[in-house]
């Protein structure tokens, strides 16, 4: 079994399971969604396309009365009745209603990069989880050993063919691989918990025990041009750029009129005269500090598409870097000649050639050399799940 499972993290790089694909596509499927801060995102998109809407739509009208008393008449001498509308330049609501299209456009690469962050997130779970199961099945073996080996020297011992520190050694052992067993299922319950909280509470869990296969960057340059190309923290950039480009664009229209119209009539001692209202107001003062202000967001926003393109580019190529070096000592990590050595060290413990000190010495430095094999395994799979986040 263990020979089998180690072979099997060998060939994760090489070999796809159709089943562990769809188990951990499973789970992402899932939390997006389950997952409740995507969900509020959405709520608040919607409302902040509603507030744009809401302050595009004209105004209820006004109505004002004024009477006017005088000595010597009885009642009302005089009234003014002024009934009237104001409305913004008609080319000021087709701006806002681009500036809402925008705005929702805005809102959706923002969902979409949350998305992609809280998807990356539980699948860096996921692979941890797969990393502890298979350090698991590892110790569970290493403790299987262990204690029919305890067996073997409590017998030895009660034979005489063994001593007190050899089976003080094996029960040492015994005693810290299940150490280890528990450091790892706490460790498996924690990432378990983060995993149920960006499943919105939901409980989840991962069983499988290979890691998954992500394709290989043979040529960085063309991978980084189509990365940098579908990075949603750049599309969100830009995004932003071009809602600041068409504000700007709509503060400078603001200078246009508001219109006033409406219904006017005046009554004198019983006889009433009726007109029109109609007036216009420039907003030639109050304009001014806006355009101002919109042209420092759209140049702030044009600085962080420049940032956002910096930053992603140079974790790319650090990721990319970091793979390059895990990848050359994976390479070289020869776990068919450490799993031989177990089988050739437990045989000759078992036929007398050395002690149980002797064999505990070696078998626990190969038992750490696997470990790390399964580590960096993990960390090169993390690795390029982070450059491919962009297929989320």
């Amino acid at each position: 079994y263990m020979k089998r499972y180690l072979i099997a993290t060998i060939v994760a790089f090489s070999t796809y399971s159709i089943a562990l694909a769809d188990n951990i596509g499973d789970v992402l499927k899932q939390v997006a969604s389950n997952n409740l801060t995507l969900k509020a995102l959405a709520h608040d998109n919607q409302a902040d396309v509603l507030d744009i809407k809401a302050s595009n739509s004209i105004g209820g009208p006004s109505v004002e009365y004024s009477p006017f008393f005088t000595k010597g008449y009885s009642g009302v001498a005089e009234s003014e009745l002024v009934v009237s509308q104001e409305i913004d330049f008609p080319t000021k609501y087709a701006a806002r209603n681009k500036q809402a299209k925008m705005q929702n456009i805005v809102g959706e690469q923002l969902l979409i990069k949350q998305r992609r962050d809280i998807l990356l997130q539980a699948q860096l779970l996921c692979i941890d989880l797969i990393r502890l199961n298979q350090t698991l099945s590892m110790l569970h073996e290493r403790l299987a050993n262990s204690e029919t080996l305890l067996q073997m020297y409590q017998k030895r011992m009660d034979a005489g063919d063994a001593n007190a520190l050899e089976l003080n050694k094996v029960k040492l052992d015994c005693m810290e691989v299940r150490t280890l067993v528990n450091e790892a299922q706490g460790e498996r319950t924690s990432l378990l918990q983060q995993l149920r909280q960006l499943n919105g509470g939901k409980p989840i869990d991962v069983i499988d025990t290979v890691l998954p296969e992500y394709p290989q960057i043979t040529n960085f340059e063309s991978y980084r041009a189509l990365a940098l190309a579908s990075d949603a923290d750049v599309a969100v950039a830009q995004t932003s750029l071009r809602a600041a480009d068409m504000n700007l664009k709509l503060q400078k229209n603001e200078w246009l009129p508001n219109i006033s119209f409406g219904y006017r009539r005046n009554t004198e001692h019983g006889e009433g005269i009726n007109g029109f209202l109609v007036g216009v107001s420039f907003p030639l003062y109050s304009n001014s500090n806006n355009v101002k202000a919109a042209r420092q967001r759209r140049e702030s926003a044009e600085l962080q598409v420049m940032q956002a393109q910096n930053e992603a580019e140079a974790t790319l190529r650090t990721n990319y870097e970091q793979l390059q070096g895990l990848q050359q000592v994976i390479d070289h990590s020869d776990v068919k000649l450490l799993q031989e050595s177990l089988t050739l060290f437990a045989k000759a413990l078992q036929q007398g050639e050395i002690t149980a000190l002797v064999y505990y010495v070696e078998i626990n430095s190969i038992y750490e050399k696997l470990q790390r094999h399964i580590d960096l395994h993990c960390q090169s799979v993390k690795l390029l799940a982070e450059l491919h986040k962009a297929e989320l």
